[in-house]
């Protein structure tokens, strides 16, 4: 009789257990959620017990998933943007500090002009060649926005842009009339100064896949918790840091948030670059807020302390190319001139560039935040960005274009025993069509890996 007592108790405590184990929401405080909110932090539970298994990249899926849902309804008001705020903290938090080795979703990348910028070799100037650049600037009379300190600094990153760095400064300053007006507009209508559009010559040279050692990407060289913080979508459909206007949008509102921190332009720059923490950090150290006096310590990184006079030095130029030795080309006009518009999602972008008669590429071109070959699938539409020439009678059949509601099976998680070929055949596919639509390298798959399985 004691013996049953007491299997009793021991089955229905494991019950207990099993039953709160395997609850997705454990956390009573949660219970009344509901909508999108309550599927959300569904999503983010799942996550987090799938990171607890080691299972990195379902987990980082279901983060995606969880944000993305809290980002649609933030933006229709149907769930509150604080609360979006704590979730965003809380993810990013996860991937800083578990996520670190998961690949970056976009695989088509040029290296970051920022990289080569803190890695320059600079020489300090002598005092005549200071004299003469300040006298330069103002024979040059260029107007700024932002206040200019040329200092030695700043003339060692002139004269080593001038030389060493000539060709990488000059192909940036070619492609910044692609999208330096537009960046302008932006920024005026964000109440930041237009000058801080000219921040992407160093830190992606004005390049939609650029991509840096921070594992930072795009024009504007966002990592991937910042974007989301600032309203950009990244996962494996879309990368919005990819997207010159929307991380445009997104670099001006954090600039603008750097600034109200700090209520400084130099200060609001370093930490773009190094981030607010470190530089608050360094002001309670130092007990200055004068930037040049924290470069001169230990308490900012060697990349943040040459991050500002790089900027400055790179604005002098821009505003007065020909007196520095540069002559801005004119740029191509694909993207300059385009237009937006809306069509029935999803569809695949080759469907598209076969309607409009244009190259595959090009349309890639134009839209590089969609990171696969088809707009996204929890959108009923989409934005795309097409050519200006473009037809009406193409326009009209571009928005009837059926959308590919059934372009996949679905997902498929990687047994033990299985191979690229076996799944194939599985589901009556190629293995080409599975490595396109994976964005895998090499056939090596390993169990537990989800797979996209394309029709």
């Amino acid at each position: 009789m004691l013996k049953n007592s007491l299997f009793s108790v021991l089955l229905i405590i494991i019950l207990l257990s099993g039953c709160s184990k395997g609850r997705l929401n454990t956390d009573p405080a949660t219970d009344h959620l509901s909508g999108p909110l309550k599927k959300a932090e569904l999503y983010y539970l799942k996550g987090k017990s799938l990171l607890d298994e080691g299972n990195k990249d379902a987990a980082s899926y279901y983060f995606d998933r969880s944000l993305n849902l809290l980002l649609e309804s933030s933006s229709s008001g149907s769930v509150n943007k604080r609360i979006v705020e704590e979730y965003i903290k809380k993810i990013s938090s996860l991937e800083l500090n578990h996520l670190k080795y998961i690949n970056d979703i976009s695989t088509e990348k040029e290296k970051a002009l920022i990289d080569e910028v803190i890695n320059t070799r600079l020489f300090k100037p002598s005092q005549k060649d200071i004299l003469k650049i300040r006298e330069l600037a103002v024979k040059s009379e260029p107007t700024f926005s932002i206040p200019v300190e040329i200092n030695d600094k700043v003339v060692a990153f002139i004269k080593a842009f001038q030389s060493v760095r000539h060709k990488s400064i000059q192909n940036a300053l070619d492609r910044s009339g692609i999208y330096l007006d537009r960046f302008k507009t932006i920024f005026r209508d964000t109440g930041v100064p237009e000058d801080l559009a000219y921040l992407p010559i160093i830190e992606s040279g004005f390049r939609t896949n650029a991509y840096s050692r921070a594992r930072a990407m795009g024009i504007w060289q966002f990592i991937r918790s910042t974007a989301r913080l600032y309203g950009l979508r990244v996962d494996w459909i879309l990368d919005e840091r990819k997207d010159p206007e929307k991380s445009a949008k997104a670099a001006a509102k954090y600039l603008k948030h750097l600034h109200e921190k700090f209520g400084d332009w130099y200060l609001a720059l370093a930490s773009y670059n190094g981030g607010p923490g470190k530089v608050s950090r360094a002001i309670r150290r130092v007990g200055s807020r004068d930037f040049y006096r924290l470069a001169r310590t230990r308490y900012l990184r060697r990349e943040t302390r040459n991050y500002v006079p790089a900027f400055v030095a790179s604005l002098l130029i821009a505003k007065s190319p020909e007196k520095y030795g540069f002559k801005i080309n004119d740029p191509e006009t694909l993207y300059r001139e385009s237009r937006i518009v809306e069509i029935i999602s999803p569809v695949s972008l080759k469907s598209v560039s076969l309607l409009l008669g244009l190259p595959y590429s090009k349309m890639k071109e134009l839209n590089p935040e969609i990171v696969r070959d088809f707009t996204p699938f929890n959108k009923k539409t989409y934005l795309i960005r097409i050519p200006s020439s473009s037809d009406e009678t193409s326009l009209e059949e571009l928005k009837r274009l059926p959308p590919k509601s059934r372009y996949f099976s679905g997902w498929y998680r990687v047994k033990k025993g299985d191979s690229l070929y076996s799944i194939a055949r599985k589901f009556r596919t190629s293995v080409i069509k599975i490595k396109k639509v994976n964005k895998l390298r090499s056939n090596l798959i390993r169990p537990g890996k989800r797979l996209l399985i394309p029709r």
